[in-house]
């Protein structure tokens, strides 16, 4: 009775918080092809966001993080976080609610959280509600689009996102790229913010990427881990969109959410993410896969439920054969939301490069190449592989 008393209680608190605001897979033996790499990639322009590489066991890579990154965790704590969470009360209910999620937490991923607040000197709970925080929230965001090889002129399948969120004109300015080597899992990159454990785009070291897309949902009292968690977990363990997919399908789910996956082969899908279930959207050859805040199931066409799907859709329609990063940025230029995109990149996965910019409407200004093949410890493209069927 107490506990079905205290599950309805924090249902309640839930509810009211988002009312007020917005092991490692074994190998295969089977190889796929790859698209070629330049001989001499060209150099690298430095990034106008700290990069900052950490490596080893949960609580190295935890400590590590929080001493790098000091200062800009306590200023997104203090300038973003207390604005978005407002008064006592409130923070109070999501200290309560994030709480609950400690349990559903990897331990080498718990263990990271414990070692980052020691190291930043930030509170524990305040910590662990920056990686749940998200889950509590309810906002409509982002856009992508992945493209095949023959969408392009140079034969290079790549994918395009847009990242979509309040930034109190804060979160905008306190962007990070982080390369992780945790040991016993994958390497991989993610583009994020000081403080943020888990992952909302990113890519391995074997090409796989990610991007996560927000939609509508209801609360949902605290039963698995956070999401961006379950998507960083996807870049330590899996190879490929399958395995991706694999792990989605095994492993307890959160919130409901959209995510464009991408592997080094040129496979691409939607995951349509539920609590009870997910469905998958599989690229179809010779079209563009594209995803924003809605979840369509197998309906690629159909226009009038979201303006930035509908754009990327038509243009991507029009110059298919001619898409190359250059015009995937135009096109998320075209798709951004004015004040809101805060985040955009090209990805290219078989090459292992992704294109970033930073800041408020992101799109419109510039682009960085980032070559991953001089911060992954294989220093080249690792050639992808495929679940066997």
């Amino acid at each position: 009775m107490m506990q079905m008393r205290l599950r309805y209680t924090v249902g309640l608190l839930l509810i009211a918080l988002l009312m007020s605001g917005c092991a490692v897979a074994n190998p295969s033996a089977h190889a796929i092809a790859r698209a070629p790499v330049s001989a001499v990639a060209p150099p690298d322009e430095p990034l106008p966001v700290p990069v900052v590489t950490v490596g080893g066991s949960g609580s190295e890579i935890g400590e590590q993080h929080g001493r790098e990154l000091k200062e800009q965790i306590a200023t997104l704590e203090e300038k973003y976080l207390n604005r978005r969470l407002g008064d006592q009360s409130r923070k109070m209910i999501a200290y309560t609610a994030a709480s609950m999620f400690a349990t559903k937490i990897n331990p080498s991923h718990m263990q990271e959280i414990v070692s980052l607040a020691e190291a930043s000197g930030i509170e524990q709970r305040t910590i662990l509600l920056a990686q749940c925080f998200l889950d509590l929230t309810n906002s409509v965001a982002c856009a992508t689009i992945a493209l095949p090889a023959s969408a392009s002129p140079d034969g290079v399948a790549r994918m395009g996102r847009n990242l979509d969120f309040p930034s109190y004109n804060i979160a905008d300015k306190l962007s990070v790229v982080m390369i992780y080597k945790p040991t016993g899992a994958y390497e991989f990159v993610a583009i994020g913010w000081p403080g943020l454990v888990g992952v909302l785009s990113g890519m391995n070291e074997h090409g796989l990427t990610l991007a996560n897309m927000e939609v509508n949902r209801a609360p949902r009292f605290p039963s698995a881990m956070p999401y961006p968690l379950l998507y960083r977990t996807i870049l330590e363990r899996c190879r490929d969109v399958d395995e991706a997919i694999a792990l989605l399908q095994s492993t307890p789910r959160q919130s409901a959410n959209n995510l464009m996956l991408m592997d080094a082969a040129g496979h691409r899908a939607v995951v349509e993410i539920k609590p009870e279930s997910i469905a998958v959207r599989r690229g179809i050859e010779d079209q563009p896969l594209i995803s924003t805040n809605h979840q369509r199931d197998q309906d690629q066409d159909t226009s009038g439920k979201c303006w930035r799907y509908d754009s990327l859709h038509a243009q991507s329609s029009e110059a298919y054969g001619q898409i190359d990063a250059a015009k995937i940025e135009s096109m998320l230029k075209d798709a951004q939301q004015k004040n809101f995109t805060i985040q955009s990149m090209v990805f290219e996965p078989s090459r292992r490069v992704v294109y970033l910019a930073f800041g408020n409407n992101a799109a419109s200004g510039k682009f960085y190449r980032f070559d991953l093949n001089r911060h992954f410890t294989s220093g080249k493209p690792v050639a992808p592989v495929a679940l066997t069927h």
